[in-house]
């Protein structure tokens, strides 16, 4: 299939950050700064566990009720305490098998890619700097301060960046918000699942073109150079 604009998850779809990262220790700074500025208690109890969760809901709130300029700030160093943790982690992210190769092989193609992440463009962009043969055109992070995924602000964004529509377009990524993001979007997904286990949450919230890695995509697809 063959699409302008391709866009792409980062963690656990591009590479594996999630294992590298002090996320539980993350809370004893974020909770305590967000409380600090103004977050309900009823909030920080309501997102239990998760930095990206807890900044969403403080996002989603505060933009409801505050001035925008503000809260921007607010959550400008909110989004720096938890990419802090990324960045601790980032230089041992590896990539999935065969992810550096698909997206060069989509690149060569003639397709624009967009990394579309709950990451913060800063971290995603030091793993690209850091990784032999891969590149992408732009990146859609956590610090646009856009509502992340399952949202479709940030699909949204990349896909006006690029001026491509909708049925151009394509977004591959590893979680049910992420499928949710692109239906809301109107782009067509594919899930990619390591695991039974999480191959089984994307069938279970509705997807139907899952794939064991970025590889096994690039051979659902055709491409040239994508190793298997």
């Amino acid at each position: 299939m063959t699409y302008k604009l391709w866009m792409f998850d980062f963690d656990n779809t591009i590479a594996r950050l999630e294992p590298e990262g002090d996320w539980a220790g993350g809370r004893v700074i974020l909770d305590p700064y967000l409380r600090c500025i103004g977050a309900p208690d009823e909030l920080v109890a309501r997102v239990p566990r998760g930095n990206v969760p807890l900044y969403d809901a403080y996002r989603t709130l505060m933009f409801a009720e505050s001035n925008r300029a503000e809260v921007t700030e607010r959550l400008r160093h909110a989004s720096e305490i938890i990419e802090k943790l990324e960045l601790a982690g980032v230089d041992r992210a590896q990539p999935l098998e065969g992810a550096v190769e698909t997206l060069a092989a989509l690149k060569a193609g003639g397709a624009a890619i967009a990394i579309v992440t709950s990451n913060s463009s800063k971290t995603v962009q030091r793993w690209f700097d850091r990784t032999r043969g891969a590149s992408v055109d732009a990146i859609v992070g956590r610090d646009t301060f856009l509502g992340l995924k399952p949202a479709p602000d940030m699909l949204v964004r990349a896909l006006e960046f690029f001026s491509v529509d909708r049925s151009e377009a394509a977004f591959v990524g590893d979680s049910d918000a992420d499928l949710r993001a692109a239906q809301s979007c109107g782009v067509r997904f594919y899930g990619i699942a390591p695991t039974d286990s999480a191959r089984d949450r994307l069938l279970a919230a509705g997807a139907t073109e899952i794939f064991g890695s970025p590889a096994a995509l690039a051979i659902h697809l055709n491409l040239p150079t994508a190793s298997a």
